[in-house]
């Protein structure tokens, strides 16, 4: 009886970890399709979205993600969201690992959208699909920015600031 009395609490402890990864420490990856992407732009609450697009096998998007670690711990009054375009079957084997050796500090997915132009017209038809990408989306959820290639943190920070500084569209015909 004590046997099945610890496997039962074992179970519970480990799906607690599951449940509540940000208090355990634990990073945790989902999947974004385009619903849950357009969701995500939308329901602003309030706060800017800083969404960056980058792979793990992407030399330039390595090298720029510690400046948005670092922005993320300095400023609060924007949301920070990573995409990784890494295939969803490498989120245990390399992304991860890559976030855990950052310190990421920031909300992570791994794209669902199986058409690479679904997600580029999602976010840009402009956009050629190059990476590193980051969009910056008001508190209306209105794209405000857009960056291609690597930047460095004072290039993102100047630009957050910018869109931080505009003022919130007004409703028409109210």
């Amino acid at each position: 009886m004590e046997k099945i009395f610890l496997f039962l609490i074992t179970i519970l402890l480990l799906n607690c970890v599951e449940i509540f990864p940000q208090q355990s420490g634990k990073i945790t990856v989902e999947t974004i399709d385009k619903a849950k992407l357009t969701k995500l732009i939308k329901d602003r609450k309030g706060k800017i979205l800083f969404l960056n697009l980058w792979a793990t096998w992407c030399v330039p998007c390595r090298e720029e993600f510690p400046s948005i670690v670092k922005l993320a711990s300095e400023i609060k009054d924007v949301e920070f969201v990573g995409i990784s375009v890494d295939f969803p079957d490498e989120v245990d084997s390399k992304i991860i690992p890559f976030l855990e050796s950052n310190k990421t500090n920031f909300v992570s997915y791994v794209n669902g959208i199986e058409d690479d132009e679904e997600l580029i017209n999602a976010l840009d038809k402009n956009w050629n699909g190059a990476l590193p990408a980051t969009f910056i989306f008001d508190v209306k959820g209105n794209k405000k920015v857009f960056l291609s290639g690597s930047k460095s943190y004072d290039e993102f920070k100047k630009e957050i600031q910018k869109a931080l500084t505009q003022p919130s569209p007004k409703r028409r015909g109210l």
